[in-house]
């Protein structure tokens, strides 16, 4: 009943992003693939090499495109399976329903989870929590009871895990590491027996891909400096999850918190299971801070671990102090994490209203018929008629997000070509972003140039010039 109440809850709660539009990257999911090549296939731009994703994008475009409901559908729907594996996973470690509901309950609404659920971009996330999980779950059960059936579902969980996200890689340390803390029958076959087949898929992918991916497969050229800061910065979100607290801190004051949380963890810290969560957990933290800084999809993974961390060490005596400490303590992580929730609910909605303007702006110019998402609605038409560009269209000031924080809401991060291909059907040569007048903060960061150059540019060429007021954009003549 507990679980079955939070799954109830999670979902009330997630269910506002419903009427939510396509944003950002979301264009670049849209697409209908034409033969079984084309899913598995390594592209010179494929640096996430994912044929899971792909074959749930080709099903969701060729069944649900242009209404973007069954795409948030279907990630609130991974987000609750997710909460239930989660559970599942507790009870593994807790073995206490109560806790292992409340494990549930603090990453259900885990302040990270909006990218994840949010933005059907990043749904590989989420879907390789729930690959991740079920091969830990079977790959528990094998070593318990050897049964051939776990050993099978184990293997298929991870390779769908490595055809998720690449950084299904952390389950080779992970796991390897629970059977060697855990395992009874220690020798190099049974090593083979239960990692040789996903390490040889993993280094073929590899392979392929730096023969065949024309791009460095790592976004950020690595520094062990920003891995470190990033690592500290990270570790201090998942165990004081509550950005309008930790976002305050200083790089000076960050390294002293995340000291004061270790020595703490430490203390706590007295059996190997609570040790192989913490472990896991800075496995994943560490993996992510190599390639990228601290973004909330990437947090995803890592509070799994860490919640079920988190309430395998509270333990309740006869302190009262230490017994409301721990109580408030969970009460915090809960509220900060639906207030956080809700706030970026108000910012998403913006960016999705803002995305469906800007396409009703430039429906209106080229006269197109093929979309119609007036009086606030959702659903476009799939027309093939092609409109007339320049050849070139320059974009000015247009939002990368509808906020200025750190935890961006995305508006025009990517895909915006494919806006333009797929929803308003023009197809210019090459797209130029601008920047001008009095750019705000959360703008796409591109060239400056003065307004008295903008409106000499405009003679010639189509210039569409965001504004702030209107939540649009404007054809500059």
């Amino acid at each position: 009943m507990l679980m079955l109440g939070l799954l109830l809850s999670s979902l009330l709660f997630y269910k506002q992003i419903l009427p939510f539009y396509f944003i950002s990257d979301d264009f670049d999911t849209i697409i209908k693939y034409k033969s079984f090549f084309d899913f598995i296939k390594i592209g010179q731009y494929d640096i996430h090499y994912s044929p899971v994703i792909r074959l749930i994008n080709h099903l969701l475009t060729q069944f649900a495109w242009p209404n973007p409901t069954p795409f948030h559908i279907f990630s609130i729907f991974i987000h609750l399976l997710n909460i239930f594996l989660v559970y599942k996973i507790a009870q593994t470690f807790i073995k206490n329903r109560l806790k292992s509901s409340l494990a549930a309950l603090i990453f259900a609404f885990f302040f990270g989870n909006y990218e994840v659920v949010f933005w059907f971009a990043a749904i590989n996330n989420s879907l390789l929590v729930t690959f991740y999980l079920t091969a830990l779950i079977f790959f528990i059960d094998y070593l318990s009871s050897k049964k051939t059936f776990s050993f099978i579902l184990y293997q298929l969980s991870f390779l769908l895990a490595l055809f998720t996200h690449e950084y299904a890689i952390s389950l080779f340390p992970v796991l390897f590491i629970y059977w060697l803390m855990n395992s009874k029958l220690k020798n190099i076959n049974e090593i083979f027996k239960l990692f040789l087949f996903p390490l040889v898929v993993f280094l073929a992918t590899t392979i392929l891909k730096l023969i065949f991916v024309k791009m460095p497969l790592f976004v950020r050229t690595f520094s062990l400096l920003k891995s470190i800061v990033f690592t500290l910065r990270s570790f201090v979100y998942l165990f004081i999850p509550n950005p309008y607290i930790v976002d305050k801190l200083s790089n000076f004051v960050m390294p002293i918190v995340f000291l004061m949380i270790l020595f703490l963890l430490i203390k706590l810290t007295n059996n190997k299971k609570s040790l192989f969560l913490l472990i896991w957990g800075l496995m994943t933290i560490f993996l992510y801070s190599i390639t990228s800084a601290p973004q909330a999809r990437y947090f995803y993974i890592s509070y799994v671990p860490i919640s079920i961390y988190i309430l395998s060490v509270i333990r309740f005596g006869k302190v009262k102090l230490l017994n409301f400490l721990q109580v408030f303590y969970l009460i915090f992580i809960f509220i900060s994490g639906v207030s956080f929730l809700q706030n970026q609910v108000v910012f998403w909605r913006l960016n999705s209203q803002i995305t469906k303007n800007v396409i009703n702006t430039l429906n209106k110019t080229y006269e197109s018929n093929g979309t119609n998402m007036t009086n606030g609605s959702n659903k476009a038409n799939w027309s093939n008629e092609t409109h007339e560009s320049n050849g070139v269209i320059y974009f000015v000031n247009l939002p990368d997000s509808a906020n200025d924080s750190l935890w961006k809401a995305y508006v025009f991060r990517s895909g915006f070509v494919n806006l333009l291909n797929k929803v308003v059907h023009i197809y210019p040569k090459k797209i130029i972003f601008l920047t001008s007048y009095s750019p705000s903060k959360h703008t796409i960061n591109a060239l400056y140039v003065s307004p008295d150059k903008l409106k000499s540019l405009s003679k010639n060429n189509q210039v569409f010039v965001y504004k702030e007021d209107i939540k649009t954009v404007f054809l500059l003549r």
